[in-house]
């Protein structure tokens, strides 16, 4: 007869669960904590989206917007601008805020005007602007003589310069536009900055102008307006922003 040996069939032994002992610890009450050095966290960053439909030049200006605001904003960012429920609000909460976005500028457009907000996140202020005309960086490329490279320039964020915004003694709104730009780009140390990462500059320049209350009674999507002191007359302000490329060449030498 054949026989049949038996034998008991026993599991390897289970050794105990590995604890993880080395690890990187961040700081939980900023999410920005996570950064390399404490002047990382002080950067602003940017974030320029579009919201609704859209001109394919609007598309165009938020790109080199974009690219105006670099190295420290998204450039290739891809927003849904189909999805209207999709506010400023839930793009600070959901976007901004893991990211360490402290700028968000929103474009939307329809029949009569393309608008611009631009909110520092998370808890405001918030400026509404109206986009009465701009220029793309294609058409000045074309009219230069000898066209300037771009890529090579936005490696360092660009110098802010602000013009005709008054002193201490100027309107509330005025200030607060100042500010406002002035801090959505990171602070330059005179002390340790190079001569190389001085390439552009950016010039918001704010300009006013008196007109007649009856002519601009009836439109109300006009920018911010001012009385001024003769009667029937208000002071329109309009922002007139422009991007300059800085060559350094030697004065002086033989």
């Amino acid at each position: 007869l054949p026989l049949l040996s038996i034998s008991r069939v026993t599991m390897p032994r289970r050794g105990r669960k590995r604890k993880k002992t080395r690890t990187h610890t961040a700081n939980a009450e900023n999410v920005a904590g996570t950064l390399a050095t404490a002047d990382e966290v002080k950067v602003p960053k940017s974030l320029i989206i579009r919201r609704g439909k859209c001109e394919p030049v609007v598309a165009d200006l938020i790109q080199d917007l974009r690219r105006l605001m670099m190295p420290y904003t998204a450039l290739n960012f891809q927003e849904d601008a189909t999805y209207r429920k999709l506010t400023l609000n839930k793009y600070c909460q959901h976007v901004c805020l893991p990211l360490g976005v402290s700028h968000i500028m929103a474009f939307s457009q329809n029949q009569e005007r393309l608008s611009l907000r631009l909110a520092k996140t998370p808890q405001g202020p918030t400026l509404t602007f109206r986009v009465h005309q701009f220029s793309l960086a294609k058409h000045i490329q074309k009219l230069q003589r000898r066209p300037v490279a771009v890529k090579s320039l936005l490696e360092s964020p660009p110098i802010v310069v602000t013009n005709n915004f008054g002193d201490q003694t100027a309107p509330p709104q005025v200030k607060l536009m100042r500010i406002t730009f002035q801090n959505m780009f990171p602070a330059i140390n005179v002390a340790t900055v190079k001569l190389k990462e001085c390439r552009r500059v950016v010039l918001f320049h704010l300009i006013e102008e008196e007109h007649e209350e009856q002519n601009d009674r009836g439109d109300k999507t006009e920018s911010s307006s001012t009385p001024s002191e003769g009667k029937g007359k208000t002071v329109q302000q309009r922002i007139e922003v422009r991007h300059y490329a800085i060559r350094a060449t030697p004065v002086g030498v033989n």
